[in-house]
């Protein structure tokens, strides 16, 4: 055992340590992610997150379609519960004119995964003779360990021996390793799908190739191409992943910019560009449209106008009647015949079998021809502000709310608890810093963060220029790599170093924080049900490294230190708890639903 932290005087290395955790967090991943199973036992799926991701990619790996329709119906042992079905799904029109279902996630990171499943997929079948769907326990657990696992594994190496390098304080580089392996949502998330986990992992690799940059830049020689390139990739796959990291691409393009334009303007430029081109061609290859499904919540394109008393259908509506009866209304048939004289030259086929029906959006009726799956949208030209009247002026859009299908689960009256949104808007800013699911309060060691992002902004490379008393001369490697070597003078220095990683970094988490508490309320609800706030885990790299030296000079007062303790159990502990299932409520969350049934679902 490592006998005195602060003079390096030990039988046992912090390395030698660090690799024999690295190596037990695997072994215990590992044994997670070999014994992940739904709680019917009969599939690994944990959520409808899950299953939409794994429905995709069994329709690519066995059908090579993006329609889910056939997958979704798969029923388990009993011929009663569908195993696949997903409330993350779409449905809108395919390239045959008739409606299909969809799994509702960006395809370009489902195609990336596809792509790895399907050699395994071929030989699970080649050994068993099953397919992704006939064997889902083999083929996705092989697959978790290789896209999940081991991206997580090489990130803790990659962490390990940076911080043997560059950290001089023994007892930080411990801390700080047993913090990512054990205290952070994104070794809960390893057992399941999500994009949370691999947007992690390129945020963490772009970091590592602008500092090549910048270490290049210090010297005043310049990078090569292919970081530059490697750079662009990854910054424009971590935004693939999560939408807001934009901002870390454009932070961290702005500080590239100051080494050397040229490069960053071909190099990163060619980079990001292709990943750019590649998200928009499999969208729509996947959709025959540009933009991702989420986007697709609303009304489209306006093709026409027409005066309507929809009374009698607002009347059924609120007497609640049955769809059949809604359907049944003798004025029906004047409707669809007033509608087809205004949109009769336009691409959209409605036929006299149509109805006008309720829509999921507040305030518009939907068009639904099943003879040609077509579908338009009635919305008021100008919708009263408070109760809506059936009569009068409707614009006629193209149908362009995916989400409003049969039995959607984002029907009016359908989502429950944190899927209904939280109303007000302070609360949820509250509530997902340092309430039920909060970042802060999950993960209290964050708040080092936060002094350690001051302490990099002030000090920059000399932040963890740390004194030991020691005549050990091994603890004269420990340098940061600009102290002592930046050359760059003026504000490229101070933009091309420490000072500007960490002032990116804090920019950028306060405009995602900005970001979700000033989305819609239908978008204000905690990532729905999940133990933690999943839309911010991609930057939970970043926050390890501005918390250094914030934990390093804890490290020499004891008081703090228990805290540093205190702060990383709490951590470790929140992020255990829903080890059996990352898809379910933080603790602090499940206990106000105990304490308050009626108030939390």
């Amino acid at each position: 055992m490592t006998q005195d932290f602060e003079s390096c005087s030990s039988s046992i290395s912090t390395r030698t340590i660090g690799w024999w955790m690295i190596t037990l967090a695997f072994a215990v991943q590992a044994a997670r992610i070999l014994g992940v199973t739904a709680v019917n036992n009969e599939v690994p799926f944990l959520s409808a997150n899950d299953r939409s991701r794994w429905s995709a990619i069994a329709a690519q790996t066995q059908e090579g379609r993006w329609e889910i329709d056939s997958i979704v119906e798969i029923l388990d042992s009993k011929g009663k519960s569908k195993l696949w079905n997903t409330i993350d799904m779409v449905r809108h029109q395919g390239a045959d004119g008739i409606e299909h279902s969809y799994s509702s996630k960006p395809p370009l990171l489902t195609f990336m995964l596809a792509a790895i499943t399907k050699p395994v997929m071929m030989l699970t079948h080649a050994w068993r003779g099953k397919t992704l769907t006939e064997d889902p326990f083999l083929v996705c657990r092989i697959v978790l360990i290789l896209v999940n696992l081991i991206p997580l594994a090489l990130w803790w190496c990659g962490l390990h021996r940076w911080l043997e390098s560059h950290v001089p304080r023994p007892w930080t580089r411990t801390v700080i390793l047993s913090l990512a392996i054990w205290g952070t949502f994104l070794t809960t998330f390893v057992v399941t799908l999500n994009n949370h986990l691999h947007g992690a992992i390129f945020f963490s690799m772009s970091l590592v190739f602008a500092w090549q940059i910048l270490q290049a830049s210090q010297s005043l020689s310049v990078a090569p191409w292919n970081v530059w390139l490697s750079l662009g990739i990854t910054a424009a796959l971590c935004v693939a992943c999560e939408l807001p990291a934009l901002a870390w691409a454009a932070g961290i393009g702005a500080i590239v910019f100051c080494a050397d334009r040229k490069r960053m303007l071909i190099g990163f430029g060619l980079g990001s560009a292709c990943i750019a081109a590649a998200f928009l061609l499999a969208n729509y290859w996947a959709h025959g449209d540009w933009r991702p499904p989420y986007s697709h919540r609303g009304l489209g394109e306006k093709i026409g106008q027409v005066e309507l008393d929809l009374t009698a259908l607002q009347a059924a509506i609120d007497r609640k009647d049955e769809a059949k009866k809604i359907k049944d209304i003798p004025e029906q048939n004047k409707w669809i015949e007033q509608i087809q004289q205004q949109i009769g030259n336009t691409n959209t086929s409605i036929t006299q079998q149509a109805r006008v029906i309720p829509a999921r959006l507040t305030g518009v009726y939907q068009v639904f021809d099943e003879s040609t799956s077509h579908r338009v949208a009635l919305a008021m030209q100008k919708p009263p502000k408070s109760v809506q009247d059936p009569k009068g002026t409707w614009n006629i859009y193209t149908w362009d709310d995916w989400y409003d299908y049969p039995k959607s689960y984002w029907l009016p009256g359908t989502k429950k608890g944190v899927d209904l949104g939280e109303p007000d808007r302070w609360n949820y800013l509250l509530q997902f810093t340092i309430g039920h699911h909060g970042i802060l309060s999950l993960t209290p060691i964050w708040i080092w963060s936060l002094v350690g992002g001051l302490i990099w902004l002030a000090q920059g490379p000399a932040a963890l220029k740390t004194p030991l008393q020691t005549h050990d001369e091994t603890s004269n490697r420990y340098r940061s790599d600009s102290i002592d070597s930046n050359q760059l003078t003026g504000a490229r220095r101070w933009i091309l170093s420490e000072h500007g990683i960490a002032a990116t970094m804090i920019g950028v988490t306060v405009a995602c924080i900005v970001f979700y508490a000033s989305r819609d309320v239908e978008d204000r609800n905690y990532g729905g049900v999940c133990s933690g706030f999943r839309w911010l885990f991609w930057m939970i790299p970043g926050w390890i490294w501005l918390a250094i030296p914030a934990i390093d000079r804890s490290a020499t007062r004891p008081f703090w230190r228990g805290l540093v303790y205190l702060a990383i159990a709490l951590g470790v502990l929140a992020a255990v708890i829903p080890w059996a299932n990352p898809w379910s409520q933080p603790w602090p969350y499940r206990w106000l639903m105990w304490l308050s049934p009626d108030k939390y679902q």
